[in-house]
């Protein structure tokens, strides 16, 4: 599910200590060790391998216009290059789960977002992911029935809430 987060009355939230990368070259060895580490053994809850991106995606994501966000819980990406930011790849390693950590990732580049003076951003988020679906209830989230949205930004014909 596609959804639209309005910005425009959002305040930023507390969120923990992270560390943001926009260059590859940044990322400390020991900090792309942790993250090799979680990535080559990951399985989610449901049981699924994580195939979504590698390391390799990482470099290429951060010359492609992305920003990598960093805590001691997981991580998550900013995608610059569409006509609202999209908030992509949220993982939380496993002993942290469960504890709105996720829910954090979020605020955390929403925070982002609306300091660079953007009013509106673009998350997805699979059905079957039930705790990562619990912050959708904010008043700030509309759920979008299709994609086309991401790329030309006709946002309000295709409201479903």
């Amino acid at each position: 599910m596609y959804y639209k987060i309005d910005l425009n009355n959002y305040e930023p939230r507390e969120v923990p200590a992270y560390q943001e990368f926009t260059n590859y070259n940044d990322i400390s060895s020991e900090q792309i060790q942790v993250i090799s580490e979680e990535l080559s053994e990951f399985k989610d809850s449901f049981g699924k391998d994580w195939q979504e991106w590698n390391l390799k995606d990482l470099r290429s994501r951060l010359k492609d216009n992305w920003t990598f966000y960093l805590t001691e819980c997981g991580w998550a990406f900013i995608d610059w290059n569409r006509r609202y930011p999209y908030l992509c790849n949220r993982y939380i390693i496993p002993e942290f789960r469960n504890k709105g950590l996720g829910s954090d990732l979020v605020w955390l580049r929403c925070n982002e977002i609306k300091q660079q003076g953007y009013n509106y951003a673009m998350i997805k988020l699979e059905d079957w992911n039930k705790p990562a679906l619990s912050v959708m209830k904010e008043d700030i989230f509309t759920q979008l029935k299709d994609i086309w949205y991401l790329y030309i930004g006709k946002i309000m014909s295709v409201q479903t809430r």
